[in-house]
């Protein structure tokens, strides 16, 4: 349960009898968790009454054993179909909810579209960007949010690949967010603070996919994260020093503007 919370995986493939688990009793968890991925359970029960419990717990499609190559992979592409609509229909109805606001909106209000209109767009991307910070496991480190105003910031850079590409100087995005701070009046805005909790948290997330990477090669957020978010060299350093369990030598630099990128290039990508 704890992986499958912690991976969010899109599909699982799932056994109805398994050592020691059984797999209706974890299908109601996570439906009882309100977990958005889909659950194909294979077996070789075949009782009626068990396969309908199935059902009832939230599994999406029940495939008897012997497996069928053919089979399967037409369960899976009909997953991702309605994966796919879902999706669809969560964004229309997202877009849906901020044009109704905007059009409710009295004409003083609707002249400030950047500050008022857009509060719909920043909780959708303050969502995407907590989810992949979630999955790098650093949803709890004070550095969180500041790159979530990060994200923010570059959402309305009017040319935002160019902005990246020339990037000017990071002190440019730190200025950034102590602004946004400022205007808060919030206390956390000094600028050499914020690099170092964003430093911090780059930091920890790179320990975190390293560690999944040492546990399993093809671990999913290790295989999507990376190479994307971090130099691979210095990703491979930590690994060693993981598993040697002594720390390098030479301190394993990460590279911010690296993580920075990849992190406003994947919120976007799914948006």
């Amino acid at each position: 349960m704890g992986a499958i919370e912690y991976q969010a995986p899109d599909i699982i493939l799932m056994d109805l009898l398994m050592p020691g688990k059984d797999g209706i009793e974890i299908a109601e968890k996570l439906n009882e968790r309100n977990y958005r991925g889909k659950t194909v359970m294979i077996s070789q029960v075949e009782n009626k009454e068990m396969v309908a419990q199935a059902y009832a717990a939230g599994i999406e499609f029940y495939i008897n054993k012997p497996v069928n190559r053919i089979e399967v992979i037409s369960v899976i592409k009909r997953v991702i179909e309605s994966l796919e609509m879902e999706r669809s229909f969560e964004n229309m109805r997202r877009s849906i909810a901020a044009l109704d606001r905007l059009q409710t909106l009295p004409p003083w209000e609707s002249s400030y579209p950047k500050n008022q209109v857009l509060n719909q767009e920043e909780s959708f991307l303050r969502d995407k960007t907590m989810e992949i910070i979630t999955e790098l496991g650093i949803a709890g480190e004070p550095g969180s949010h500041d790159l979530v105003e990060i994200v923010f910031f570059l959402s309305r850079v009017p040319d935002t690949d160019k902005y990246l590409g020339d990037y000017r100087h990071l002190k440019d995005l730190y200025l950034a967010v102590q602004k946004k701070y400022l205007e808060q009046d919030l206390k956390n805005a000094d600028v050499k603070a914020i690099e170092q909790r964003i430093r911090r948290a780059i930091r920890h997330a790179m320990e975190n996919i390293a560690a999944l990477g040492l546990e399993d090669y093809s671990n999913p957020c290790f295989e999507r994260y990376g190479a994307k978010f971090f130099d691979f060299g210095g990703l491979r350093r930590k690994m060693r020093e993981l598993k040697n369990e002594e720390k390098s030598k030479n301190k394993i630099r990460v590279n911010v503007k690296q993580f920075i990128n990849a992190l406003y290039h994947e919120v976007h990508s799914q948006i």
